[in-house]
């Protein structure tokens, strides 16, 4: 298959995966497939892209990603976590890099390749349900297509015994190369679990990783979910995720975006039961002329619901971040309760952050705020540090540190805590 250079969104996009149209989900993916012609490129025209400029993308013809491998996995592991691992080269399942053996009797993770049986089922079940083929562009495309992924499934009661480590690994080759992944979180009634999602690109050639994820958490049930996308100057992210919550169940997510070329993080949240608590917690931390747009919007469709959203942003050089978030409260969703915050630091002069906080509220009794902040490092603070004898440079990461950090403050994965901050200051 060769790359063909055109603006044909059929040649850029549609014809690379054509032939890759996978059997489960036969339903769904062929209505997506129906969809895809009338499915638009999103342009900076469109409110919701306002702040992302696709055209180098869609000017760039990709091949699907050939088959590749890593001679070793310690590079990329989180050091000190014990974790249930699946391994992702170039969009395939990589068993013998995996390891299922610690929650093995509590819990079912599969590659989506291996679909059997009642797991085969379950996905039959919730396949397509949060994200349909119409939702646009880039999810029909995974619906129509995409082959690989994970499926998780907390059956009702169980508990993880360790969290779940998602590796994702991208390896471009001479011509562009894109990947499609697909992921399914269902947790059943009082069901818990803690899910890792890490991705990487090793080399300097240019990739497209386009991924859904759809969740689905019953009644009672807890899931925290963390993605630390680390892509390489050459490398963009559409990642699209879309999540259904019961009532009393509890949802957190972190989305730390360190490095890439375009990365587009659109996050929907449906709160469908009441008594129902979600976090999200986002960090950007990027430079050169890297972007990263995140995109969020919380739907309270119950009453006596609560949302904390807090995402922060360090800038540096000529980079560029954006940030839309909504909070729409409807109107049967009395004595809600919900918090946005962004505050962002530019390091230099030409970094630009473009924020959009929103409120849509349609009910009389809830409590609802948001704001965002820009500006630079505190000099108060920094003047503080320097006057005790700490060097600039010390004083600025301290600083730096503090300001990340906070994010993930309330993280209860220590060994992934402590390596969140070691990247940070590496970086800084």
């Amino acid at each position: 298959m060769s790359t063909v250079q055109t603006e044909s969104i059929e040649q850029a996009f549609i014809a690379p995966f054509r032939q890759l149209l996978p059997e489960t989900g036969r339903e769904r993916r062929e209505a997506a497939v129906a969809a895809l012609p009338a499915q638009q490129v999103p342009t900076r025209k469109w409110e919701d892209w306002k702040y992302t400029n696709l055209k180098p993308l869609v000017t760039r013809g990709y091949v699907a990603a050939p088959a590749a491998t890593v001679s070793e996995l310690d590079p990329y592991l989180i050091p000190g976590l014990e974790a249930d691992r699946l391994v992702f080269v170039n969009g395939r399942y990589e068993a013998s890099l995996s390891s299922l053996s610690l929650n093995r009797k509590v819990l079912q993770v599969v590659p989506l390749s291996t679909l059997s049986g009642g797991l085969a089922e379950v996905f039959e079940a919730h396949f397509g349900q949060a994200v349909s083929g119409e939702t646009g562009l880039f999810p029909a495309l995974n619906t129509a297509y995409a082959s690989e992924g994970t499926l998780l499934y907390v059956p009702d009661g169980q508990v993880a015994k360790a969290p779940i480590h998602l590796i994702q690994l991208t390896v471009p080759g001479s011509e562009a190369v894109a990947t499609q992944a697909r992921n399914l979180f269902v947790m059943g009634r009082h069901a818990q679990a803690q899910v890792i999602e890490t991705s990487r690109t090793l080399g300097e050639g240019s990739s497209l990783r386009n991924v859904v994820t759809e969740i689905f958490v019953g009644e009672e049930a807890q899931l925290t979910y963390v993605k630390m996308q680390q892509e390489s100057d050459h490398a963009s992210v559409i990642d699209h995720t879309e999540v259904h919550q019961q009532g009393n169940s509890r949802f957190d997510i972190y989305t730390l975006s360190l490095s890439g070329d375009v990365v587009r993080n659109n996050l929907l949240i449906h709160l469908m039961g009441q008594h129902t608590e979600t976090h999200l917690m986002g960090a950007t931390l990027i430079s050169g002329d890297q972007h990263v747009d995140h995109f969020t919007q919380i739907h309270h469709r119950e009453p006596n619901c609560f949302s904390n959203e807090l995402y922060k942003s360090i800038i540096d050089e000529r980079a560029t971040a954006s940030f839309y978030g909504k909070i729409h409260v409807y109107q049967d969703a009395q004595k809600t309760n919900a918090f946005q915050s962004n505050r962002n630091i530019l390091l230099s002069d030409a970094a630009n952050i473009f924020t959009k906080p929103q409120l849509e509220i349609y009910a009389d009794d809830v409590k609802c705020s948001h704001g965002a902040t820009t500006g630079r490092l505190d000099r108060d603070a920094l003047f503080y540090l320097m006057a005790r004898g700490i060097p600039e440079k010390q004083a600025r990461l301290i600083l730096v540190h503090a300001f990340v950090m906070e994010v993930v403050e309330e993280l209860a994965i220590e060994p992934l805590k402590e390596y969140i901050g070691e990247l940070v200051d590496r970086r800084f």
